[in-house]
């Protein structure tokens, strides 16, 4: 199709990294350029997948030949590009709406042998089918396809079927096509997941978040590190059904939802340790402090039940209220963080031209690889000082003096107040009780019900020392915390399709919204 074509088509042309489409008037397939950072961000993962399993091919051919020199990383470009039409990776992009994001995929990765462009509904395909033409690419490898995903997948679960990578990105929950995504994923393949409920994974509906992810969430300050963690767990649990395990490789919050990138493995021995990767979160009610319960222990030989840590089965020994029990969810590391450190390294080598996000990229990967790694959820400086009515010390005091004890601790990439730590629940409460002894509360906040007050009145065993070389020192410069480029930043409404006469008329190669012709009498 050529430009003067498709410009008598009634709508916009859109150019978003090396792609262009055509988008129609009237929302029939859905575009926000909301997500041009997921898409940016999933091309960015997925390239250097393609690199990551070329090196693990050259490195298993060269054990079965014997020898132990390790790829250069211009072999494994090289094993890329020249092995794409034979052993190139196999891709299935499920919910493709306008086929933005596969045509991105197809001119900006190295590596593709095939993309499937799927959508249910009828009007997107044929919008896909536009665009695909519109690149002047062709449809023998980034393939339109009309069909239901789930019923896509599991038609592709015999090992010589499946694809390479999966990419879910739905509008909502994906739970629904995780059972067919981890059967239809190949051994070491890439399983990249949008959910966008945000209000269900945060713990409003507490009964909808256990039907979709099997885990039960609780309102609290961690709440979008909890809602990753969840989604983790669920892809997890569809995984092991199927002796298959999950690696993350990059888990983030953004905007209005969590976007997660997993390598799934068969692995009979490996699965019968996610137990011990999955948790149960046991929050006070009355203060920030938690604890988690994994489900299971490895004693060196075999696994089984843990038992139940004492201080969970009581109040909590920093204020003395209940706890209410969450989850459970993954409580194994989020990311890898040598493998976001070279994704990021892509980034600021192919900038701008690539990855129109480019600075908000670099800034998310930043942030993700900067986190604690062994440290599930995080408290919050703000969350803190509420519980002790007192006034807020500042992050770089706080990491001070969490790394003045001996604990690492870093920020969380969605929440700058946040303090991810390997510090345990008494040392950050010593921490504030030090604070506070510096700058003493008003006695009218002083109650014997309250949470604070308790926390209060309890002599702090370590003594905090706030002063010290700031953690922000030489950290690279980046856009860490973007604030939204315009208002209303968020989802948009749900894509609407064709109908009847309309879909027939467009179809047949007439524009949308053109009225049928009357027959003269």
């Amino acid at each position: 199709m050529s430009k003067e074509e498709a410009t008598q088509i009634e709508g916009d042309i859109i150019k978003e990294g090396r792609a262009k489409i055509i988008f129609p008037k009237g929302n029939q397939v859905f575009y926000n350029k909301v997500q041009v950072l997921n898409r940016d961000l999933s091309i960015a993962v997925i390239n250097q997948f393609a690199h990551e399993r070329a090196r693990e091919a050259i490195l298993k051919q060269r054990k079965r030949e014997k020898n132990d020199a390790v790829p250069t990383e211009e072999e494994v470009k090289a094993h890329v590009l020249e092995n794409a039409e034979t052993s190139g990776i196999k891709i299935f992009e499920a919910l493709s709406a306008s086929g933005l994001r596969s045509v991105r995929y197809w001119q900006e990765i190295a590596g593709v042998k095939s993309i499937l462009v799927n959508d249910l509904d009828p009007a997107a395909v044929i919008s896909i089918k536009r665009n695909i033409e519109f690149n002047g690419l062709s449809t023998e490898k980034l393939i339109p396809n009309e069909d239901d995903a789930t019923s896509v997948m599991y038609r592709h679960r015999k090992e010589a079927d499946n694809f390479d990578v999966i990419d879910l990105d739905p509008y909502g929950s994906a739970s629904i096509f995780l059972d067919g995504a981890v059967q239809a994923i190949a051994h070491g393949g890439l399983l990249c997941v949008t959910c966008t409920d945000m209000p269900v994974l945060s713990g409003k509906d507490p009964d909808v978040c256990f039907q979709r992810y099997g885990s039960v969430p609780y309102k609290v300050n961690y709440l979008h590190e909890n809602a990753l963690r969840m989604v983790l767990h669920a892809i997890e649990t569809a995984a092991i059904r199927y002796q298959k395990h999950i690696v993350p490789i990059v888990s983030c919050s953004i905007d209005f939802y969590v976007r997660v990138f997993v390598r799934v493995y068969k692995s009979p021995v490996n699965v019968k340790a996610s137990m011990t990767k999955q948790s149960y979160v046991y929050q006070c009610t009355g203060c920030d402090s938690f604890h988690l319960q994994p489900l299971g222990k490895f004693n060196g030989k075999t696994y089984h039940a843990s038992f139940v840590d004492p201080e969970h089965s009581s109040s909590c020994n920093q204020c003395g209220k209940k706890y209410k029990m969450s989850g459970p969810i993954w409580s194994n590391p989020l990311h890898d963080r040598d493998l976001v450190l070279k994704i990021r390294e892509n980034v600021v080598k192919e900038g701008v031209a690539k990855y129109p996000t480019k600075d908000r990229l670099h800034g998310l990967l930043t942030s993700v690889s900067e986190e604690v790694v062994d440290a599930p959820l995080y408290y919050t400086i703000p969350g803190l000082c509420k519980t002790l009515h007192c006034q807020q010390l500042r992050m770089d005091q706080m990491q001070t003096a969490i790394i003045n004890a001996g604990y690492k601790v870093s920020q969380s990439h969605k929440v700058p107040e946040a303090i991810k730590t390997n510090a345990p629940n008494d040392v950050i409460w010593d921490i504030m009780r030090c604070w506070v002894k510096k700058h003493p509360i008003s006695k009218k906040h002083e109650s014997e019900t309250d949470a604070g007050t308790q926390i209060l009145l309890k002599e702090a065993k370590y003594e905090a020392e706030f002063s010290g070389k700031r953690p922000s020192a030489g950290k690279e410069k980046a856009l860490r915390f973007p604030k939204n480029p315009e208002a209303y930043w968020g989802p948009k409404s749900r894509a609407r399709g064709l109908a009847g006469a309309e879909l027939a008329r467009v179809v047949e190669g007439e524009p949308e919204g053109k009225k049928p012709k009357l027959d003269e009498e």
